[in-house]
């Protein structure tokens, strides 16, 4: 009888993998009125490097006791990229973004290299083109826009949805297009990538975003207290120069929780009478995964669940709301090998008032065994664990108090580098309206996901392919001359010429200098892969 149940389950499994595959148009699913469908506002989450695995080894730290996401668990998603069986975060995100599997590394761009199945691949004139976002149609539709994260504005997922790149290593370039990009708010880290100086992080074209940002109406926010006094809806708050600290690690006094940033953004965006579109990120579950640290990943997911309960909550009590929640991918491959009771494993994390991030700067190698007895109790290390810490402070130290705290609560981890296993899938809809539904399966691609978040928000995607970003051969088509001044390279600027007319587009900026004017456009001009593409009312500039 067991065989029996046992190939029954195989071969339901087996179902849902071929039927999740496509990656064309899903199926209507359940049958619904257009207007009981879409919402008026969403707020997706994006857990970087979330794995279902970590869900469970979060709740048993906690006694068991159900999370907040627990009841908003409706399938599974696939997150393979156009090239890999294992994705990277920004072709994860990308895919939800645009509703597109893009090549791993790139940002919001078609792929150029497809080989995995199910996807077709673009002619050579479509592909590395830039692909329209959930954000940047919600702009255009006139709904409020939102990113939160606890990273850098430059990282991968937040990139996604406000910039496009043949690379996620560009960040001085992504830096820059989500400041021309319109978003009306950001709050998370990364404010180093915004101002000139000598750290690698800072910018090398002498430029301070800043004061592009105050002078286009935006307030600039720097600490938690400058968030929680803020009058203003449109506001760009970075509170560190880097990374926001670990939600264990954080200072309250300068630094907002992921919690208390999501309210804070849904609440300024909902004065949007259009509605809005929030994208959240709980961004270092995926970093605690790739170091293999427990303490940093149960901590992490603690603090999104708070927050995914704070956008619930909002939901609710707005009626016309949904929140979805996915992972880009997920990291590390934990496993609970513990066979025994809870009591060797809740104790471990109990103790733990640091991530090993939160060590950083403090621990040494005439410190380290108090450091180590007062941040998680460990007072019994063996001598091949003390070698290790030494070792570890010269290299990198968080991989090597995971593998202690690990061993000593039965947890373990298979890589440090990303998995292709499905990630889970919660959803919230006030009518009930799910990612599932739209699919017709439990097991969804990511790209259904995206396709979905376009339909409940009314945005059409597809339509603006063609219009959003005009490649400079339609310039030249009405008799232009395209050029790219490269004298500065740290600033390159398209100059377009037809007859007397002269019109010059800095790379990266939504904005065309002609006549001794500034005209403000839809959209940042791009340059990518050498290939120059204009926003629509740029290219009506020219007659």
């Amino acid at each position: 009888m067991a065989k029996k149940m046992l190939g029954m389950l195989l071969t339901s499994v087996l179902v849902c993998g071929s039927l999740g595959a496509g990656t064309g148009h899903a199926q209507s699913g359940r049958a619904l009125p257009a207007e009981k469908k879409e919402v008026k506002n969403v707020i997706l989450f994006i857990t970087d490097g979330m794995s279902l695995s970590d869900v469970n080894l979060t709740r048993w730290v906690q006694g068991g006791k159900p999370l907040e996401m627990d009841a908003y668990f409706k399938g599974l998603v696939r997150t393979y990229a156009s090239d890999s069986l294992t994705t990277d975060s920004a072709a994860g995100a990308s895919a939800y973004a645009t509703g597109h599997k893009v090549k791993s590394e790139t940002v919001s761009i078609s792929p150029d290299k497809v080989t995995m199945p199910f996807i077709d691949k673009p002619s050579e004139q479509e592909a590395a083109n830039p692909l329209p976002t959930l954000l940047e149609a919600a702009r255009l539709k006139g709904k409020g826009t939102g990113l939160v994260f606890t990273c850098e504005l430059t990282d991968a997922t937040p990139a996604v949805f406000a910039s496009h790149a043949e690379s996620r290593d560009n960040a001085h370039s992504i830096a820059e297009q989500m400041v021309y990009s319109g978003v009306d708010l950001v709050l998370g880290g990364g404010s180093g990538y915004l101002v000139p100086g000598d750290k690698e992080i800072n910018r090398k074209d002498g430029e301070d975003l800043t004061k592009v940002l105050k002078a286009n109406g935006y307030e600039y926010a720097t600490s938690r207290i400058d968030l929680l006094s803020s009058q203003t809806n449109k506001i760009w708050g970075l509170f560190n120069e880097g990374a926001l600290d670990a939600d264990l690690d954080l200072d309250p006094q300068k630094q907002p929780t992921l919690a208390e940033m999501t309210t804070i953004a849904a609440n300024k965006l909902s004065s949007n009478q259009n509605g809005f579109f929030l994208m959240v990120e709980a961004s270092q579950i995926d970093w605690f995964g790739h170091d293999n640290d427990p303490v940093g990943i149960v901590t992490e997911t603690q603090a999104f669940d708070r927050a995914l309960k704070a956008a619930i909550d909002f939901a609710k009590k707005d009626g016309n709301t949904a929140v979805i929640s996915v992972s880009d991918h997920a990291t590390g491959g934990l496993n609970m090998t513990n066979y025994d009771t809870m009591k060797d494993l809740q104790p471990i994390f109990t103790k733990a008032k640091h991530t090993s991030y939160g060590l950083e700067g403090r621990i040494n190698e005439s410190n380290y065994k108090k450091m180590l007895e007062e941040e998680y109790g460990l007072s019994d290390l063996t001598k091949e664990e003390e070698e290790a810490v030494k070792k570890g402070l010269k290299d990198n130290l968080s991989p090597v108090i995971g593998g202690i705290l690990g061993e000593r609560a039965g947890v373990s981890f298979s890589t440090g580098d990303h998995t292709s296993e499905e990630v889970g899938l919660f959803a919230y809809h006030p009518n009930d309206f799910l990612p599932t539904d739209y699919a017709g399966r439990g097991v969804v691609e990511n790209t259904d996901v995206g396709k979905y978040l376009q339909l409940i928000l009314g945005l059409d995607l597809p339509a603006l392919e063609n219009k959003l970003f005009l490649p400079a051969s339609d310039l030249e088509a009405k008799g232009a001359k395209v050029t790219v001044d490269k004298s500065d390279k740290e600033n390159p600027v398209v100059v377009v010429t037809k007859g007397t007319k002269t019109i010059k587009l800095p790379v990266d900026k939504n904005i065309a200098l002609t006549d001794g004017k500034t005209i403000k456009l839809s959209t940042p001009t791009l340059l990518i892969k050498n290939k120059v593409w204009v926003s629509s009312d740029a290219a009506a500039l020219i007659q």
